[in-house]
């Protein structure tokens, strides 16, 4: 049983993900939301060096978010904290999105 406080879904979202890196650099590049929920996200693609607590805005299509950088895989992907309440989908898709996918 997951123990998670909210649902996630596996997706494949480009979105455009801009920000300060490790070294104070300003950098705006494309990336990839694999993971998402209502409380944060998984991005990848990100080949700048990021600190946990940086903080970067990710924008896809209209929508943008900003995210608190947790934690960073080995192989670079970012665990991503929401730092705005809005979000990429409604908590109700993603509810439905998790459901369906623990059904099959």
């Amino acid at each position: 049983m997951d123990r998670r406080r909210t649902p996630r879904v596996f997706v494949q979202l480009p979105v455009q993900v801009w920000g300060l890196d490790a070294f104070g650099q300003a950098f705006t590049q494309p990336a990839m939301v694999t993971n998402l929920s209502s409380g944060g996200v998984v991005l990848e693609g990100v080949r700048r060096r990021m600190r946990p607590g940086d903080v970067l805005d990710v924008r896809m299509g209209s929508s943008k978010a900003e995210f608190r950088v947790v934690w960073i895989s080995d192989n670079g992907d970012l665990g991503m904290q929401s730092l705005t309440t809005e979000t990429f989908l409604p908590q109700s898709v993603l509810i439905y999105c998790a459901q369906a996918a623990a059904a099959c």
